[in-house]
C-alpha cells in the first residue's frame, strides 16, 4: 500500500508523456530515439500498446486501426501480428524477433484493444490468433514459441521451440473474446 502513491505518480507521468509519441501525420504512436529525440519508424506490435491508455481518443483509435493494423504493408495478413512490420527490411528473414508472430505480443495487443471501441479489430485478432494456433496444432500437435508470419508454420525454424507454453495464449485470446474466460475480454477498471 505504501507504493500506491509512487505508482500513481509514475502512471500519471507516463500518461502525460504519451502525447509526445503521437505523430499526427502518420496517425500512430511511435517510439522516440533517445539520442536524437526523433521518431523511430521501425514499428512492431508494441506500438499498439498506447491503446492501453484511456487518453487515446476514439478517433485516434480508429486511425491506428485503419492506418496500421489493417495495413497489409505493415501488420495485416493471414498470419499475424508479425513482430516487426511487413515492410521492414528484416521481415523476410522470419528469424526470431525479425518478423515472426509471438503469442505474448498478440495477447498484450488484445488486452489493449479491450479498452477501446475497436471491437472489429479485437474480434479479428482473436480469430486470426486462433487460426494460427490451430494450423500447427492440427498438423503436428505442437504449441510453438513463435510462428512464421508468412506461412503460419512453427516447425519451419530452429528458433521456435515446439512445446512452449506461451503459444497457448493465442487460444486464450479467442476464448476470452468468446466469453469463456472470466475477467478477460472485459474493459479493465480504472
Amino acid at each position: 500500500e505504501e507504493d500506491i502513491p509512487e505508482l500513481r505518480s509514475r502512471m500519471d507521468a507516463a500518461r502525460r508523456g504519451l502525447e509526445n509519441l503521437w505523430d499526427e501525420e502518420n496517425g500512430f504512436y511511435y517510439n522516440r530515439r533517445t539520442d536524437t529525440g526523433e521518431f523511430s519508424r521501425r514499428i512492431s506490435p508494441t506500438n499498439f500498446y498506447a491503446l492501453f491508455s484511456p487518453d487515446v481518443t476514439p478517433e485516434r483509435q480508429r486511425r491506428i486501426a485503419d492506418g496500421h493494423y489493417y495495413n497489409p504493408q505493415e501488420f495485416y495478413g493471414d498470419w499475424m501480428l508479425p513482430s516487426i512490420a511487413r515492410n521492414d527490411p528484416a521481415y523476410p528473414e522470419q528469424n526470431y524477433w525479425r518478423g515472426r508472430v509471438w503469442a505474448p505480443l498478440n495477447f498484450l495487443v488484445y488486452l489493449a484493444l479491450v479498452r477501446t471501441e475497436l471491437a472489429d479489430v479485437r474480434r479479428d485478432l482473436a480469430d486470426k490468433s486462433a487460426r494460427l494456433f490451430l494450423k500447427e496444432w492440427r498438423e503436428h500437435r505442437h504449441v510453438h514459441e513463435n510462428y512464421s508470419a508468412i506461412t503460419g508454420e512453427g516447425c519451419d525454424s530452429g528458433n521456435s521451440d515446439k512445446f512452449y507454453h506461451w503459444g497457448a495464449l493465442l487460444c486464450m485470446i479467442a476464448l476470452a473474446e468468446a466469453g469463456y474466460v472470466p475477467g478477460f475480454g472485459q474493459p479493465l477498471e480504472e
